[in-house]
């Protein structure tokens, strides 16, 4: 049986320390801030982003991974006779998929690739990642990884709340017509990713707090044995609001494993400070 291996792009946020340790490879995202690309986990880092987020004079901007790049990642991580399972970010989201898609056709001849789409986004397309990765260190087969996959993604729930609409719409996630209630009296919006793998909004709520517990009681409407599962919660640089909604939902089930990721650059640069996410499998 061959080997098989398991590549994400750095939207997964996947905490690093943990893709280690999977085995995971990751493939970081361009991030461009000012007149200057980055690539994340590499040369830019959530630490030195958000700081800063609110001083840019226009949002960051990013793109899927060079094709060549993709191409490259692929051949040298088959260059042992692995197979190839690339999990990638929503194509309802990011033109990374077709990318991968392309960089598909474009390796060594007799490397297989497997490209899924996650339609998902930050930690909730990395618990994903992680799952496949520990069936891989279990023995499953390539074929066996793509379909725990392919029916995991398809129960998987993504519900988030910004600190602001106002980066989401500005970079085209969000209608101003959704958005315009967040505006006024500390209206927060909630926002979930589609079975199409897109945002959209399914509620909205006063006060952050308030925000933080409705996406709990979602969770424990939803969620299917919490104590088989890792619940995941990303937050953009608001650690102690991931805390609360952590401990609000330890309160409401039996939650086996919760694991606090950071929302990387590529998505904050989308969302901006203060977004945080749960993620959990209905």
């Amino acid at each position: 049986m061959s080997k098989v291996k398991i590549v994400v792009d750095s939207s997964s946020d996947i905490p690093p320390i943990l893709a280690r340790k999977l085995g995971i490879i990751v493939v970081p995202m361009p991030v461009t801030v000012g007149n200057r690309t980055f690539l994340e986990g590499i040369d830019l880092f959530t630490k030195d982003f958000y700081p800063i987020f609110n001083e840019l004079t226009e949002l960051p901007k990013t793109s899927q991974p060079n094709l060549q790049d993709l191409v490259n990642c692929y051949n040298e991580a088959a260059s042992d006779g692995s197979e190839i399972v690339a999990i990638h970010l929503s194509s309802g989201l990011s033109g990374t998929v077709q990318t991968a898609v392309l960089a598909k056709d474009m390796v060594h001849a007799g490397v297989r690739v497997e490209i899924v789409d996650s339609l998902n986004a930050s930690l909730g397309y990395g618990l994903l990642a992680v799952a496949a990765a520990k069936l891989v260190a279990a023995g499953a087969s390539t074929d066996q990884v793509i379909a725990a996959v392919e029916k995991d993604k398809h129960s998987l729930c993504s519900v988030f709340t910004p600190g602001t609409l106002e980066y989401l719409i500005k970079g085209g996630r969000v209608n101003r017509v959704s958005g315009a209630v967040g505006t006024l009296l500390d209206i927060k919006p909630l926002l979930h990713v589609t079975p199409a793998g897109e945002l959209e909004p399914f509620g909205k709520i006063r006060g952050r707090k308030q925000a933080l517990r409705k996406l709990a009681e979602k969770l424990t409407n939803e969620i299917t044995d919490p104590d088989q599962q890792t619940i995941g919660i990303a937050h953009a640089a608001c650690q102690a609001d991931a805390e609360f909604l952590a401990t609000e939902v330890k309160q409401r089930v039996d939650a086996g494993d919760i694991l606090i990721s950071d929302i990387g650059c590529t998505i904050g640069s989308h969302t901006g400070p203060g977004c945080i996410a749960l993620f959990y499998r209905h």
